[in-house]
């Protein structure tokens, strides 16, 4: 046993080696994406564009293309983005079908969802979770913007990331021939809904793995502080591979030979 871990545990505590015991996000996105050679992220809510600039810190180099609906917060994301060659924005949001619809743009931009907060969330988060106003937006689907996010590449290997803040599923069902491309992919799960009429988590996993993906990891986001039941996670998916079909030889056609009877 090393030093540090036995000096660790005279103390209490148990040091893990964060990618090989208990890997952060980071880390296990930066393996993951080692593995399947993830050259293209889709970043569906990319707000201010955090997820992206996690993912240049963790050493990712390929494309990244993110979805902001908001024309405020898109201005920081776009602000973010500045001097990288290959982060693609659009200035809209993803869902089922083409269209408008109003968005309500929450005190902090998180937040901000086309569903209307519950009680819960109110309370739970009362500086934070206030609607601010509310704008009308553009909604595309994936399957049809996905030519323009992916052009110049050849045969790109994709990730997606959704964060839309309860309206997940309607992006995933506006992606029906971009899903069986999608390698891998990450969601947050709420526990706890945080919003009005928003899909159950058991849901979305059944969506999810009905599509043919499995779970690789799943990191919490927030806690109830008096219960510490789970409130938000993000879930971290991957496409398992089709087994090979076995070819059995046909035999050739033909007639069976007759055997000829002995005679007695």
């Amino acid at each position: 046993m090393k030093l540090h871990k036995e000096s660790a545990r005279l103390f209490g505590w148990e040091l893990l080696h964060i990618r090989k015991d208990q890997p952060t996000l980071d880390s296990h996105l930066k393996q993951l994406f080692a593995r399947l050679g993830v050259d293209c992220v889709l970043d569906v809510g990319a707000n201010q564009g955090q997820y992206g600039a996690m993912l240049r810190k963790a050493g990712y180099k390929g494309r990244i293309v993110s979805f902001e609906p908001v024309k405020a917060t898109f201005a920081q994301l776009k602000a973010r983005a500045a001097g990288d060659p290959d982060w693609r924005l659009f200035n809209c949001a993803l869902g089922a079908k083409a269209g408008e619809q109003e968005i309500h743009v929450t005190r902090s931009t998180v937040f901000a969802s086309f569903l209307d907060p519950n009680e819960f969330s109110r309370r739970k988060y009362p500086d934070a979770m206030p609607v601010q106003h509310s704008e009308k937006v553009r909604i595309r689907t994936l399957d049809e913007v996905l030519p323009e996010a992916v052009a110049g590449l050849k045969a790109p290997k994709l990730f997606l990331k959704l964060d839309t803040q309860g309206f997940d599923l309607q992006v995933f069902a506006g992606a029906k021939a971009t899903v069986p491309k999608v390698l891998g992919m990450q969601t947050e799960l709420s526990i706890q809904a945080i919003y009005e009429d928003m899909p159950d988590y058991l849901e979305a996993l059944g969506t999810y793995t009905k599509a043919g993906f499995v779970m690789s990891g799943l990191y919490p986001v927030s806690r109830d502080r008096d219960t510490l039941a789970l409130i938000e996670l993000d879930c971290v998916m991957r496409r398992v591979p089709a087994p090979e079909k076995k070819v059995i030889a046909k035999k050739p056609a033909g007639r069976n030979p007759v055997r000829k009877k002995k005679r007695a």
